[in-house]
């Protein structure tokens, strides 16, 4: 489920697109050319809530640093001699 922060973004987002969606239509631009637009900031509007989410997430190597001795433990040759 979206956090509310990104919940709200993302429905006004979704309103501007909207409201794009209507200025175009009020202002007579051809079909193609509204749908190319409309297309275009649909995929920018994602694109955004896509980078946002992905910035909310932790970083691994945090969640890593956390768990050493499983590090190790996972390594089958010592480090000295593995080159």
């Amino acid at each position: 489920m979206l956090g509310t922060g990104l919940q709200n973004r993302a429905d006004g987002l979704a309103a501007r697109v909207e409201g794009l969606a209507r200025a175009l239509q009020e202002s007579r631009v051809p079909e193609d050319t509204a749908a190319r637009l409309l297309s275009h900031a649909s995929t920018a509007a994602l694109q955004v809530l896509t980078l946002e989410l992905l910035l909310e997430q932790p970083e691994p190597a945090a969640a890593l640093a956390n768990e050493p001795a499983a590090l190790t433990a996972r390594v089958a040759v010592p480090v000295e001699t593995a080159a």
